[in-house]
């Protein structure tokens, strides 16, 4: 997805996604996802949902959903950090709502933090460039980089 426009100058591959409370609401998947998700899989390399699976229903929850799940072992905050060091921070756009997700979102060329239902770690807030109120608001942004530019031009 590459999104140029005066002072913005992206070129992301990589959209990671945390699970719980991002994608999810007390476990069960957000009912605007799967068709969001669906539509944004063509505009990235891959889509990766990177997750500790507080619920233990990620994997079941996104089997239909062209994602690839990696449950992450304590502290999930490094092993977020880590994968998208490895994939190249100026690809990678990171949505979250935990604390565990503020390294992933300082990171990454463009981040989003979301509030949901499950609500939004305070100290995330800081390190985002946008925030959402929910993540099918966030997604909806994603797949209208109008909306990106409105957010991000100076």
């Amino acid at each position: 997805m590459i999104i140029q426009f005066e002072n913005i100058n992206l070129n992301l591959k990589y959209l990671l996604l945390d699970y719980t409370g991002t994608l999810s609401e007390h476990g069960k998947l957000m009912n605007c996802v799967k068709d969001k998700l669906e539509t944004l899989q063509s505009k990235f390399d891959k889509i990766l949902v990177l997750t500790a699976d507080t619920f233990g229903t990620a994997k079941e929850e996104l089997k239909d959903i062209p994602v690839e799940v990696v449950i992450l072992k304590h502290p999930t905050s490094k092993g977020k950090l880590n994968i998208v060091n490895e994939l190249g921070p100026e690809y990678c756009v990171a949505i979250g709502n935990g604390n565990n997700d503020i390294d992933m979102l300082k990171a990454s060329k463009l981040s989003f933090a979301v509030i949901n239902k499950d609500g939004c770690n305070a100290k995330l807030i800081n390190h985002a460039d946008v925030i959402f109120k929910s993540t099918c608001d966030a997604l909806e942004a994603l797949a209208d980089q109008r909306i990106i530019i409105s957010l991000l031009r100076e």
